[in-house]
């Protein structure tokens, strides 16, 4: 037997089917409206400065991301798009826009913009990579996007230079000259390292008095005077410099080492913000190397020459010599992670 339709009851059926669909879409409308006028932007500075070459990422130097290994995942993505930019940074203006994976992973991990991400994938970025230094962090500036949606919120993270200004230190114009400075401090290392020769002791002895002999500690202020073109090209820079330099040449050398920030006190109290080494020899321990202070000619905050007549009387230290006048902050910029040195030897080096 053949059923008739009805056609009647068909278009009612559909009709109600219609207005549902109706009615859902303009609740999904007035969701988005009201999801979308949450939406906000805000703007933050950054405080601080620094480089990136593929082949040391290759090597089992477990130095070369030491500061990249601790950072959470949003953070790990943002410092590996900041490597992947360096041309944009070069070019002064250029905005660099982070992945979406930033946001995905913040949902994650249950963290949100306030968590400062950025800031702590800077600091990384400048604890172990050292040729950013023609950029000046006062004039860089992270723009951040908030989005509401349905009860989810989303981030768009985009860096850029304050208004009016370019990522570049007053002494770097354009990227032609930052690409012949890199090319000057290439030069120079490549000739330093090529003549650091014999066992890990002998190449790191040989870099130090490299350092301590040819550079001069700056008390006049001048521009470049924290990075490794004032070491390596006007060979006068302040503490930030003689450290920057020695792990720079250690890293080419293929030698464990990191940046430490933190306070220097002298025989009468005084203290002052200080940067130094941590190295790791062949023990397998890890040693303190302060090349500013082994300077002769060292003038400290104090305004007095240190007692160190010799330059190597803080080589290759132990935290119970070492530690008597060095205080270690892992909070490098004031405003982000708080990052955990290696663990030194407790002895000096034999």
């Amino acid at each position: 037997m053949k059923y008739i339709k009805n056609p009647k009851r068909n278009e009612r059926g559909i009709s109600v089917v219609l207005l549902i669909l109706i009615i859902l879409i303009v609740f999904i409308c007035f969701i988005i409206y009201t999801s979308l006028t949450g939406e906000n932007e805000s703007q933050v500075n950054i405080s601080y400065e620094n480089y990136y070459d593929e082949e040391y990422l290759e090597t089992e130097n477990e130095a070369i991301r030491y500061y990249y290994n601790q950072l959470e995942e949003p953070a790990k993505i943002m410092y590996t798009t900041i490597l992947e930019n360096i041309e944009k940074l070069k070019s002064g203006i250029e905005t660099i826009e982070f992945p979406s994976s930033v946001s995905d992973s913040i949902k994650e991990i249950g963290g949100s913009e306030e968590n400062n991400y950025f800031q702590s994938a800077w600091d990384a970025v400048a604890l172990d990579n050292l040729n950013l230094f023609y950029v000046d962090t006062n004039n860089l500036s992270i723009a951040t996007k908030t989005t509401s949606l349905l009860g989810y919120k989303s981030y768009d993270f985009t860096l850029e230079p304050q208004s009016g200004k370019t990522y570049y230190n007053s002494f770097f114009t354009n990227a032609e000259q930052i690409n012949q400075a890199i090319n000057e401090i290439e030069q120079i290392t490549n000739e330093i390292v090529a003549n650091a020769t014999g066992s890990r002791y002998d190449k790191i002895l040989y870099v130090h008095d490299w350092i301590v002999d040819n550079v001069e500690y700056d008390n006049d202020n001048t521009i470049n005077n924290d990075n490794i073109y004032g070491t390596f090209v006007n060979k006068k820079v302040v503490c930030e410099g003689y450290a920057e330099a020695l792990k720079y040449l250690l890293d080419k050398l293929n030698i464990p080492c990191v940046l430490v920030y933190g306070n220097g006190y002298d025989d009468e109290g005084n203290v002052e913000a200080h940067a130094w080494n941590y190295v790791k020899m062949e023990d397998g321990n890890w040693y303190a190397i302060d090349t500013t202070w082994d300077d002769p000619l060292y003038i400290g905050g104090s305004n007095s020459i240190t007692q160190n007549l010799y330059k190597h009387t803080y080589f290759l230290k132990g935290s119970k010599s070492f530690n008597r006048n060095h205080v270690s902050d892992g909070d490098v910029s004031g405003t982000g992670q708080d990052f955990k040195y290696p663990e030194l030897s407790e002895n000096d080096y034999n």
